[in-house]
């Protein structure tokens, strides 16, 4: 028989049983297509969106970035204090994101399959420098779209790992789960120096400033004093009675609006160094998009993805239709 006449017959057979079968579940199997087609469809806009996001913004520098949602492109790097470092491989990074999973066996049907089984797994959120010839900002990547371009793997269990490059976290991870279960191990960076491009909110940090106001700052100042009565009276008692009046407590309120209004003008001073943060939208509109491959690269693969998804939701949605038509019709 001919592979067409084959799969012919197959489908005869199939049709045959979905309209001799229960009604209650041919619906359920109804639902579950046209959830899937909507959840399809759904991402077909989502990164046709993101797309035609990435191609209609014009590329921002960032000395003259203005604030509001921009694109960016530069280098990744550390900011100052401890480094980022990959869990698994143990390098210096600006992100990343691992995963360790534990090969298991189910039993399924009267058989047994086996299976990877995510049994840990965690991601980076410190910020990190994104930098270009004009200037630098920085990123907060949590809540981002992110496109790494590394990507590690290791395999290990009661024979080893396979590779010697890991950092003690695989070591001391298979030697604290000695089920003799093989594991994997896969980690994902973007190391200082590689090349990025962010999409997302830029705001100064300064803008924060103004959430209090000079009075409520000097109030918690004033807050905090009180918790210790000691230092309070030496600072403010001036006649040694030892008690605050309120001639001296007026004196402490006009020192803690003058160390407010200080400290507000220190951070003020900080701000104009033009230390600006590139962050999430918040938005499902506007996506926030952190990649280390280049934008014509991120277009497409926004554009593949949508393809795949946009063939599953026709063919879902003709399953859909299929199975009422051959079951109640």
């Amino acid at each position: 028989m001919s592979l067409r006449g084959t799969f012919g017959q197959w489908f005869a057979d199939l049709a045959r049983e979905v309209s001799q079968a229960d009604p209650a579940a041919v619906g359920g199997g109804i639902a579950a297509c046209t959830a899937a087609a909507a959840f399809a469809g759904w991402y077909v806009w989502r990164s046709l969106n993101k797309a035609r996001t990435i191609e209609d913004i014009p590329t921002s520098k960032a000395r003259s970035a203005h604030q509001g949602y921009v694109e960016l492109e530069g280098v990744g790097r550390l900011m100052d204090g401890a480094p980022i470092v990959g869990p698994l491989s143990g390098l210096p990074c600006v992100w990343y994101r691992y995963r360790v999973e534990e090969r298991v066996t189910v039993h399924y049907k009267g058989g047994t399959q086996h299976r990877w089984r995510t049994v840990d797994s965690g991601e980076s959120k410190e910020t990190f420098w994104l930098e270009d010839d004009t200037g630098r900002v920085v990123v907060d990547p949590e809540g981002a779209d992110i496109t790494p371009k590394h990507k590690d793997l290791w395999h290990g269990g009661m024979l080893g790992l396979s590779s010697p490059l890991h950092s003690d976290f695989i070591a001391s991870y298979i030697a604290r789960n000695p089920t003799g279960n093989p594991h994997r191990f896969t980690e994902w960076r973007i190391n200082p120096g590689d090349p990025i491009y962010v999409l997302g909110l830029l705001k100064n940090l300064g803008s924060h400033i103004d959430a209090t106001t000079v009075d409520e700052d000097a109030r918690e100042l004033l807050r905090e004093w009180k918790q210790d009565q000691a230092r309070l009276r030496e600072r403010f008692d001036l006649d040694q009675d030892g008690k605050i009046d309120e001639k001296e407590w007026m004196l402490a309120r006009a020192q803690a609006r003058r160390e407010a209004l200080n400290a507000r003008r220190e951070q003020q001073h900080q701000f104009t160094d033009g230390l600006n943060l590139l962050g999430p939208t918040n938005d499902s509109s506007r996506p926030f998009i952190l990649s280390a491959f280049p934008q014509v690269s991120i277009v497409r693969r926004y554009r593949w993805q949508a393809a795949f998804y946009g063939a599953g939701f026709f063919l879902l949605g003709i399953a859909a239709v299929w199975l009422f038509n051959t079951r109640f019709n």
